[in-house]
C-alpha cells in the first residue's frame, strides 16, 4: 500500500500577508511534517484562485489522500470552491485563535473563514472535518482526523478475498459485492476453496518448513493429537499469504466449514489466527463484512482485531461472553504461557481433527462493533466497554466484557432491530473515531447508552 499523502493549502488575502503571517504558515508545515505521512505543499501562502487551481493541479499529479486547508488568515472567498471541485479528497478544515495585536488589529480572522468554508462546502455537497487550535499543537489536534481520512483512504483500495463464499445458512454473511464497492469502498475477489489446497500442495520445501516453524511458534503448548495437523497448517498459512500477494489482499473473510475438514484434513481455525497476528485480518464463516470492519479497526487502532460470537451474558453484573472456536490472534491472549494447539471441539462430532488455538483474551478497554447492510446502506452497532480477566471455562477463545451501558439495553438493542450475530472487537477504546467514520461513510450508527 502506497504512502499516505496529505497537501497542505495555506491560505491568505493577499493584502493581509506580512512576515508575522507567514511565519505562522511555516509553523503549521513545520508541524504537518512531523506527522508520519508524505506532504504536499506549495512552499507559500495561497491568495488567488489562480494560486489556488496551480496547486490542485500539482496535487492530483502527486495523488494526495487527504488535505489539510489551513486559514492562516481570512482568505478570498472564491478559493474554497475551486479546492472543493478540483480535489476529490477528504478535506480537514484547520483554523488557529488569535488575539489583538497592537493598535487592537485582527490580523486573521481564521476562524471566521473557516465559518465560511464549512457553509461552502456543504452547499457544495462536500464532506470535511474541521478542527481549531494553535498551529504548535497541530500534529496533536490532527492526528485523529487523519487517522480517519488514512482509513477512508484504505477502505478505497482495500481487496477482500472471499475464500468458498459464506457457510450454509449464514445469511448474516451475505454481502451486496456493488453496494460495498459503491458506498465504502472494498473490492471483494471470490476465491475457490480448492485453489487455496491446490497451492498448499505446490510450495516449495523452503515454503513448507517456513510455515510450519509458524505454527510451532504460535502456541505454548500443544495436545499430542495435533501433531499430525502442523505440517498441513503451515502449508496452509503459506498457501494464504502466496494467494494474498496474488490478488493484492488487504483481508480474508474464509468459509471455514463444512468442507475443510473433508478436503483438506483440518479445520483453519489456526491459521486464520495466525494471518491476524500479522496484520493480513480475516474473518470465519465467509463474513465480509465482518473482515471489513476488522480492517477498520485494526486501521483506527492500530491494534489486532477479534472476530466473534455473543454467546452469553449476565444482567446482575452486566457483563456478556465474547467467543469464537480457537481462531483469535495470539497478539490479544491473556498469557502466552496458557495458549493450546489442540483438536476442534466440533469438527467431524468433536476432538477429532485439528487445528484450533485455544486461550482466553486479555484484559482493558475494548471497542465492539458490528457493521451491516440496511435499507440501501449500512448501519453500524457500537458499543464500548472493558474486558475483565477472563479464565478457560470454555474451550476455544473466550472473553468477559463489562459494557458501558446496559448489558440489558445492549441486548435488546440486537435483538429488538436484528443484528447480525457476529461482532469483531479491538482493544481500544474507539467509540469517537467509528462515529467520525460513519459521519464521512453516511453509515448510520447505532450507539447503545
Amino acid at each position: 500500500m502506497k504512502q499516505f499523502k496529505i497537501g497542505y493549502f495555506a491560505l491568505s488575502k493577499a493584502s493581509w500577508a506580512t512576515p508575522e503571517i507567514e511565519a505562522v504558515r511555516i509553523g503549521m508545515q513545520e508541524s504537518l511534517a512531523a506527522l508520519p505521512y508524505e506532504l504536499v505543499h506549495g512552499g507559500a501562502l495561497t491568495t488567488t484562485t489562480a494560486e489556488a487551481n496551480e496547486l490542485c493541479s500539482e496535487m492530483n499529479r502527486q495523488d494526495v489522500d487527504a488535505i489539510v486547508v489551513h486559514f492562516v488568515t481570512f482568505p478570498v472567498g472564491a478559493i474554497i470552491p475551486v479546492i472543493a471541485k478540483r480535489m476529490k479528497v477528504p478535506i480537514i478544515i484547520y483554523s488557529t485563535p488569535e488575539v489583538p495585536q497592537e493598535g487592537g488589529m485582527w490580523a486573521q480572522n481564521s476562524f471566521c473563514g473557516a465559518n465560511m468554508a464549512v457553509h461552502t462546502l456543504r452547499k457544495l455537497g462536500c464532506k470535511y472535518a474541521s478542527v481549531f487550535g494553535p498551529v504548535a499543537d497541530a500534529a496533536k489536534i490532527l492526528a485523529k482526523p487523519l487517522t480517519t481520512v488514512k482509513c477512508l483512504a484504505e477502505l478505497n483500495v482495500a481487496k477482500v478475498g472471499l475464500v468458498g463464499g459464506r457457510v450454509p445458512g449464514f445469511y448474516t454473511s451475505n454481502c451486496d459485492e456493488m453496494r460495498l464497492r459503491a458506498l465504502i469502498g472494498p473490492e471483494i475477489e471470490i476465491i475457490d476453496l480448492l485453489e487455496i489446497v491446490d497451492t498448499s500442495g505446490k510450495l516449495s520445501e523452503e515454503e513448507v518448513q517456513q510455515g510450519l516453524d509458524v505454527v510451532k511458534k504460535s502456541s505454548a503448548k500443544r495436545c499430542e493429537k495435533v501433531e499430525a495437523a502442523l505440517e498441513p497448517a503451515g502449508r496452509l498459512y503459506k498457501a494464504m499469504l502466496k494467494s494474498a500477494e496474488k490478488y493484492g489482499l488487504t483481508a480474508y473473510a474464509v468459509r471455514c466449514w463444512p468442507e475443510w475438514s473433508d478436503i483438506y484434513g483440518i479445520a483453519p481455525c489456526a491459521t486464520i489466527g495466525m494471518l491476524n497476528n500479522i496484520g493480513l485480518v480475516s474473518s470465519c464463516e465467509g463474513d465480509v463484512l465482518g473482515a471489513v470492519l476488522m480492517q477498520i479497526q485494526a486501521s483506527l487502532s492500530e491494534g489486532t482485531p477479534f472476530f466473534a460470537d455473543l454467546i452469553s451474558f449476565d444482567y446482575d453484573q452486566n457483563t456478556a461472553v465474547l467467543w469464537h472456536c480457537g481462531a483469535a490472534p495470539t497478539a490479544i491472549c491473556r498469557n502466552f504461557e496458557e495458549t493450546v494447539l489442540n483438536q476442534h471441539f466440533r469438527v467431524d462430532g468433536g476432538n477429532k481433527k485439528g487445528l484450533t488455538n485455544e486461550f482466553p483474551l486479555k484484559e482493558g478497554r475494548v471497542t465492539l462493533a458490528q457493521l451491516d447492510e440496511d435499507g440501501d446502506g449500512y448501519r453500524m452497532l457500537i458499543a464500548a466497554g472493558t474486558a475483565i480477566d477472563t479464565e478457560p471455562f470454555i474451550r476455544g477463545n473466550p472473553l468477559n466484557i463489562r459494557f458501558d451501558c446496559s448489558v440489558k439495553s445492549f441486548v435488546d438493542t440486537i435483538m429488538n432491530q436484528g443484528f447480525k450475530h457476529h461482532y469483531t472487537m479491538v482493544h481500544a477504546d474507539i467509540e469517537n473515531e467509528l462515529l467520525e467514520l460513519c459521519r464521512w461513510l453516511d453509515i448510520e450508527p447505532v450507539v447503545v447508552k
